[in-house]
């Protein structure tokens, strides 16, 4: 099972960049950086700058939407990513979060996301494709071939995955159950679409800290979605009090107001929390559950300990 690291990207560029150096000697797979262009720094600028910088971790987007981002610009953008970074690109998308509703917008339907998927895979393949009759595209330059996995959580967007996707990023949390139940879902559209059982890579994204208050944020958005499997009445009775309170301005902070609102009672359900051994061992539970890759998503906040620490200390317990 991979390990990889989910990058909030509001610090400055020099130091994710340093952090990203680190995580490429320490052996970590992948970064996956957030899209969510109002509240982090843009995520396209990065991933070029990440990948002159490093030389084998791969490189990707967790995740990127078909709305603020048009087709061709995404095709574009990782056509470039994968030529520059020698085949380490990994297109991650979904129907929008953050970044659409911290403009006020809805997130695009399932059926734009699938499109926008189909349309994504055709262009970096060099195909020319249509907008609309007698309205055609083609990408001029191609790069190596870049596997499109699709951010999933509620039934419906999982089994889309399952259908269309070469992977899926799970935010589910990180209980076995939560887990299983979610992939289950996934391999059952795999058999429906005639496709090979296992050709989507199933990749879970949580927060991951040592300290339980560091990683509420996550927690507190995690409950808000429509996760399969068993969920008890505190996570629901709290789902409510976050429901209330959830600001998208305050989108993947951790020091969150809202984020108080998360008992610790329930933290180790949704996110990768404990001593170092106690995190390795979360992350060994996930592998009966098909699980190909874990992705550790370090907060980085004032007075909690940094992304570079923790990415040292999980080394040494991987």
């Amino acid at each position: 099972m991979k390990i990889s690291l989910g990058i909030y990207p509001s610090e400055a560029p020099s130091d994710i960049i340093a952090s990203a150096r680190l995580a490429d000697d320490l052996g970590y797979s992948t970064l996956w950086i957030l899209d969510s262009h109002l509240l982090f720094h843009e995520v396209y600028t990065l991933l070029g700058a990440l990948a002159v910088s490093t030389k084998k971790v791969r490189l990707g987007t967790a995740v990127t939407n078909p709305l603020t981002r048009h087709p061709t610009v995404t095709a574009a953008a990782f056509a470039t990513l994968a030529e520059l970074s020698g085949g380490r690109a990994s297109l991650g998308i979904s129907v929008g979060d953050s970044a659409l509703k911290s403009m006020n917008l809805e997130a695009a339907q399932m059926s734009v996301l699938a499109e926008t998927v189909a349309l994504c895979r055709n262009l970096m393949a060099g195909e020319t494709v249509s907008f609309g009759e007698g309205k055609t595209a083609r990408l001029q330059h191609l790069g190596p071939s870049v596997p499109i996995y699709v951010a999933a959580t509620g039934p419906k967007m999982l089994a889309l995955a399952g259908r269309i996707a070469d992977g899926v990023i799970l935010m589910n949390g990180i209980a076995p159950e939560l887990i299983g139940a979610a992939v289950r879902i996934v391999r059952a559209a795999e058999r429906a679409a005639g496709r090979k059982e296992g050709s989507v890579k199933a990749a879970v994204w949580a927060a991951c800290h040592p300290s339980r208050q560091a990683v509420k944020f996550n927690v507190a958005r995690a409950i808000l979605r429509k996760i399969p499997g068993p969920i008890d009445e505190l996570t629901q009775a709290v789902a409510a009090r976050v429901k209330e309170a959830y600001d998208f301005a305050q989108h993947g902070r951790a020091d969150a107001d809202f984020a108080r609102l998360v008992p610790d009672a329930i933290v180790t359900r949704f996110a990768f929390s404990g001593n170092y051994e106690e995190i390795a061992e979360q992350i060994r539970a996930l592998e009966a559950c098909d699980v190909d890759e874990v992705v550790l998503a370090i907060p980085v906040a004032p007075d909690m300990a940094s992304r570079d620490v923790i990415m040292r200390g999980l080394g040494s317990v991987r």
